[in-house]
């Protein structure tokens, strides 16, 4: 057979698999630039041929000439790495052909980063590499002029983006290749070989018998999912093809289906034990562990998905929803007896996570054991050709992850080069005059901004660099700081205009995308405030005694629940006034300190709320126990 466009993609993309697994086995040792440098350079090269321009020859050369200058311009880095890695910043001239290779490189990076990941983070980047260049001319712009510096020459850019370790081939990128790629890698891996099916199966069985039970699989299912693919959008791709069609088919309305999905699939990147690639990253700029990382998200994606749980539980006594029938709830224990080898790879990798492994290994052996884990029983034997296209699948899906990571390095390079992550912290500072909960907004605002349609990696990287810092400086716990912003670089999926995760529900739901971006908005406004919860109470990140740990959790969880009832609109049966939700939120916005006094007033107005639906004091509303199905 001919060796077709598509075979050399396969082929490249599990050589670059299996490159990678030898990288990390812990029987050989590589030049970190080697290994960065051809982390990007095979991204690159299955980049341009995944993205190919649509056109003729002409279009075809082009694909084909910028395939050649990525060879040309990292393989230089490659082949010359042990003189660029002691080479000294900013003092050395750059000679012509370095010129080109390093500007070379930045072309391709940003090309990649068009076709790949859009406009936004492309333009975001250029807007970037302009600031470094015009920072002496700022000054003149009144309104620009606390953002003024002194200019970044062509050499110092050159230095900084190509040549050393804070730029393209920085942190980011090094996370990619060390972390990263070996998990996408892990999770496709799992998918192909039935792991997938095997959570969906056994959370329908489990969630089946109760009320709404296709929205509450949809809850679980993307949770499990998330520990797999780390994307919102595969995970909306992956489990809302089988439960946005049984959520409508049960009655709830096409919109709710759709942003049920999506909310939970985006919950998936905060969830342990392997959440989205930004975790990674956040282990690696505040020198912790990834165990510390996912040990301090464990429950605030607790208090996440019981959010969830929670509304699509009162969703379904709002409108009278029955649970599935029998025949299509399956049992538990039957489907778990059949696929249960599948949590094998899971185990091994947090049985070596908590052994104290580097998270590279902990993947390495994931992966061996995801490999291995088919031919335990025969009923899940695969073919090595599944294995394969296993191996294809994470690699091609990994690419997207090492170009984001590439053009977030571009950024990060000019923010410290420049000074601005200085500049941008201090104007955070003085705008929230020394007040932490204002600068914690102010925060959110900006995370959205820089976010907006953007994927997770880089939209955190972008705040981690910029926002993060401020929150530090106004005394907030440096891990709470970065899981403030990696929450909203999380949640940038399903924030309106922009709801990625909300785009890639709307046709499975079939409805308009708006709609369900909105509807998926409200229903993860609880979410929203997980993160003040937690940077207000540091113990729900495991920092502090277990009985502050079991306060602290316990308010935070009735202040979750008191949001999700409220924006229902249903308790006890009725319908929930405008008091009542006005009530239930007060409650809930007193219930985030930790003061006796707040939480006292808190506790009157949850049991003057009961005590008004309980007896139907007039506070009954008969539009909020309506029901639109449309």
């Amino acid at each position: 057979m001919p060796f077709t466009l598509d075979k050399t993609v396969s082929v490249l993309a599990v050589s670059m698999a299996m490159f990678h697994l030898l990288v990390a086995s812990p029987f050989f040792l590589f030049p970190d630039l080697v290994v960065r440098g051809t982390h990007l350079l095979l991204s690159l090269v299955i980049g341009f041929l995944i993205y190919r321009s649509a056109g003729g020859v002409f279009r075809s050369m082009l694909d084909w000439g910028l395939i050649l200058l990525s060879v040309l311009c990292v393989g230089y880095l490659i082949v010359n790495h042990s003189s660029i890695v002691v080479r000294p910043p900013w003092t050395q001239v750059a000679t012509p052909a370095e010129l080109l290779v390093a500007l070379g490189t930045v072309l391709v990076v940003l090309e990649m980063t068009r076709r790949a990941l859009g406009m936004s983070i492309t333009a975001l980047c250029v807007i970037f590499i302009a600031y470094g260049f015009a920072g002496p001319y700022l000054r003149h712009v009144d309104f620009l002029r606390p953002l003024a510096h002194k200019g970044v020459s062509i050499n110092q850019f050159v230095d900084q983006i190509y040549f050393s370790f804070e730029g393209i081939f920085g942190v980011a990128l090094g996370v990619s290749t060390d972390f990263i790629f070996l998990f996408v890698v892990f999770g496709a891996l799992l998918q192909v070989i039935g792991g997938g099916d095997f959570f969906v199966n056994v959370t329908k069985s489990a969630t089946g018998a109760t009320r709404g039970g296709p929205a509450k699989m949809a809850v679980v299912a993307s949770a499990l999912m998330g520990t797999m693919s780390g994307s919102s959008v595969a995970n909306v791709a992956t489990t809302g093809a089988i439960t946005i069609p049984m959520m409508k088919k049960l009655g709830y309305p096409k919109a709710f289906a759709g942003a049920v999905e999506a909310v939970a699939s985006t919950g998936g990147q905060i969830t342990p034990p392997i959440m989205g690639a930004a975790a990674f990253l956040m282990a690696a700029i505040l020198g912790i562990t990834y165990q510390e990382v996912i040990t301090a998200a464990a429950l605030p994606a607790f208090l996440f998905f019981a959010s969830l749980f929670v509304a699509v539980h009162w969703e379904a006594l709002k409108h009278g929803l029955q649970p599935l029938e029998r025949s299509e709830k399956g049992a538990t224990w039957r489907e778990f007896k059949a696929g249960w080898t599948f949590l094998l790879p899971l185990v091994v990798i947090m049985t070596f996570l908590i052994m104290g492994y580097t998270p590279s290994l902990c993947a390495f052996y994931g992966v061996v054991a995801t490999l291995i884990t088919p031919f335990l029983r025969a009923s899940t034997r695969v073919s090595g050709k599944t294995l394969a296209h296993g191996l294809e699948f994470g690699a091609k899906s990994a690419v997207t992850v090492a170009i984001a990571c590439a053009s977030a390095g571009i950024i990060v390079g000019i923010v410290q080069i420049s000074g601005l992550g200085f500049r941008f912290s201090s104007l955070v500072l003085a705008f929230a005059d020394g007040n932490l909960y204002m600068a914690l907004f102010l925060a959110m605002i900006a995370a959205f901004i820089f976010g907006m349609g953007m994927p997770t990696t880089p939209a955190y990287i972008i705040q981690a660099t910029l926002v993060a810092p401020a929150l530090v400086d106004l005394g907030a716990n440096p891990l709470a700081a970065h899981l403030f912003v990696f929450y909203y670089a999380v949640l940038g999926q399903i924030t309106p205009p922009v709801a990625v995760a909300a785009f890639a529900a709307a046709p499975i739901a079939d409805t308009s995308s708006t709609s369900v971006g909105w509807r998926a908005f409200a229903l993860g406004i609880p979410a929203y405030v997980i993160p003040f919860l937690f940077v207000a109470n540091p113990e729900l990140l495991g920092q502090g005694n277990w009985a502050d740990l079991a306060q602290v959790l316990l308010r935070s969880a009735i202040a979750i629940v008191c949001l999700s009832i409220a924006l229902t609109g249903w308790l006890a049966g009725r319908g929930l006034g405008w008091i009542g939700r006005t009530f239930l939120l007060v409650a809930a916005s007193l219930l985030i300190t930790a003061d006796l006094a707040f939480n006292g007033l808190a506790i009157l107005a949850l049991l003057l709320v009961w005590l008004m639906q309980r007896y139907g004091l007039n506070f009954f509303d008969k539009k909020d126990a309506s029901y639109d199905r449309s």
